[in-house]
């Protein structure tokens, strides 16, 4: 009887407030979760030569550094870098003289993205460009690009006519690459005809990154993001990133 009264009572006074109060209550919850997930966030490879080296987690929504990932090879050489959703590829373009006079690379790594520990390793590539496409990996070196299995297994190689490309990027199997040259071009790989196609001319100075985000092409120049419409071909913005270093590739976090 006394629960009857009270949900009653309980009843009465809501009723009665919500009558007299001129303002609408909204009893909806925020969701921050919605604006976190629509945040543009990348990988970052800062380069050991000066500033802060290491593999850094950027929110360039809010311009914030997330996380700071160590690099395996401190005395290394990293270019190259991709991440396929679970894992980081990072490879570079140092080399190695051995004792019996052999020369040989450092491997490319398959990194944890949570601590920078090493998962796996390919031995002995020498690239500047890496990217991660329906479970294969491509790597540039000496004016190839090179197909292999995510254990290292070779599937193919594309010939192309530059032979110092500075990065490469996939996007619906399309090959495109970026190299340092008079209007620092990028290019569109044509397998079928076995020649390149001319893209756009970036003029921008030192390119030595490339990628395909949201129907763009995202290069970075001292330390800025560069877009340009993959389409038209049109310079749509530039944006600073706010981390000190030698930036020499640049993953999506959030494709």
């Amino acid at each position: 009887m006394k629960t009857s009264k009270s949900i009653l009572f309980l009843t009465f006074f809501l009723v009665t407030f919500f009558s007299c109060n001129d303002e609408p209550v909204d009893f909806t919850l925020e969701d921050n979760s919605t604006s976190e997930n629509n945040d543009i966030k990348w990988w970052i490879l800062v380069h050991p030569s000066y500033g802060n080296p290491g593999i850094y987690l950027y929110n360039e929504t809010n311009s914030t550094i997330e996380n700071i990932l160590p690099l395996p090879d401190s005395n290394g050489s990293p270019h190259a870098l991709d991440f396929d959703g679970s894992s980081l590829w990072l490879g570079g373009a140092s080399s190695i003289n051995t004792t019996n006079g052999i020369l040989t690379h450092n491997p490319i790594y398959e990194l944890n993205p949570d601590n920078g520990e090493v998962i796996s390793t390919i031995d002995n590539i020498r690239t500047e460009g890496i990217s991660v496409s329906n479970n294969h990996i491509y790597y540039s070196t000496y004016g190839q690009i090179i197909e292999i299995t995510k254990t290292g297994t070779f599937v193919s190689s594309t010939s192309v006519e530059n032979t110092t490309i500075n990065d490469i990027a996939i996007c619906n199997s399309i090959k495109y690459y970026v190299y340092n040259g008079s209007i620092d071009p990028i290019i569109k790989v044509n397998e079928a005809s076995g020649q390149d196609e001319f893209i756009l001319e970036t003029d921008i100075p030192n390119l030595y990154t490339l990628s395909i985000r949201d129907d763009n092409f995202v290069v970075v120049s001292n330390n800025h993001f560069r877009r340009f419409d993959i389409n038209t071909g049109e310079h749509l913005s530039d944006i600073k990133i706010e981390i000190n270093g030698w930036i020499t590739a640049i993953a999506p976090y959030n494709k």
